[in-house]
């Protein structure tokens, strides 16, 4: 084979896994396929200067992605003009700013990370987060180690999502309905699908839930008003300041919650997870509080790069 025919294939596979990782796209349309019946990259020049820049630097890998994520095309506005969407359709030279959804490892990193419950260890064993219960046993042969589902404790409830062990015959619930791999097979790109149960997993998981009591409970220890509380919570959720009609909204749903909701209610509310809830702490202000942090865990612009 032509040395020459082979260098678009070389070049894309040292720079668009990480372009594909940063922008849900990369440059080369045919990701799972760099040979001769695979897709051109639709800019080679971009391409050819991002993998000799990464070979001159040491093959930094941290620093290629920095770049990338610091560059002007990903500071980019997802609104689509009617010119751009004319001259470049299917964003394949990245005119404009991809709306992603984040993998189903980091969506649950998220939520644990911004609450403040992320353990930040590295390396060790696969834990067992929280899954529903009798989903291992139904789909077991009842032999071996991995029969029964056997839950950890303490901070590996809070490990990040790459560390969850994964049953090929099992694989957990929560990722799975985000399209995780359930590595019976080579992924080279995962499908993004949006489906109902997505929406349900942000609302009811155990893991979400205790990420807003949690964050609540934060929140309503410092002595600041409550504007002030949910402004932190959503530039610590959504990574952006509210607007005034945001603040209102939220700070009105606030008010409301805290008006309806009475003990028997709120204790209910807070039975979620094994964080421990503070002993002195207003609880009917928690509840109505972690259903604010709830809210914005579930807004889309959270698990959703825009």
């Amino acid at each position: 084979m032509d040395v020459q025919q082979e260098e678009p294939a070389y070049r894309a596979v040292i720079c668009e896994p990480a372009m594909a990782g940063v922008f849900g796209r990369g440059i080369v349309k045919s990701s799972g396929d760099f040979g001769m019946q695979g897709d051109l990259p639709k800019n080679l020049a971009l391409l050819d200067w991002l993998s000799v820049d990464f070979e001159e630097h040491g093959w930094n890998v941290k620093r290629l992605v920095k770049q990338i994520v610091m560059s002007a095309t990903y500071r980019q506005s997802a609104v689509i003009s009617p010119e751009k969407l004319k001259l470049d359709p299917d964003n394949e030279l990245l005119s404009y700013s991809s709306r992603s959804r984040l993998p189903a490892e980091l969506v649950r990193d998220v939520v644990l990370a911004s609450s403040g419950l992320l353990t930040r260890s590295i390396g060790g064993p696969s834990v067992n987060p929280y899954q529903p219960p009798g989903l291992w046993e139904m789909a077991s042969s009842g032999r071996g180690q991995l029969a029964t589902y056997k839950q950890v404790h303490g901070a590996g409830l809070y490990r990040r999502g790459m560390y969850t062990l994964i049953k090929r015959t099992v694989p957990p619930a929560s990722l799975a309905i985000f399209d995780a791999s359930n590595r019976d097979q080579c992924e080279v790109r995962r499908l993004r699908t949006n489906t109902p149960n997505q929406a349900l997993v942000m609302m009811n998981d155990p893991t979400v839930l205790e990420a807003a009591r949690v964050l609540a409970a934060n929140l309503l220890t410092e002595n600041t008003q409550v504007k002030s509380k949910i402004y932190k919570a959503f530039r610590l959720v959504v990574c952006r300041k509210p607007n005034d009609k945001e603040l209102a909204l939220l700070t009105g749903y606030y008010q409301d919650e805290l008006k309806t909701t009475d003990s028997k209610a709120a204790i209910k509310l807070l039975n979620v997870g094994e964080y421990p809830i503070p002993d002195k702490i207003d609880k009917v202000k928690l509840a109505a509080l972690m259903k604010v942090m709830a809210a914005l865990y579930n807004l889309e612009e959270t698990i959703v790069k825009t």
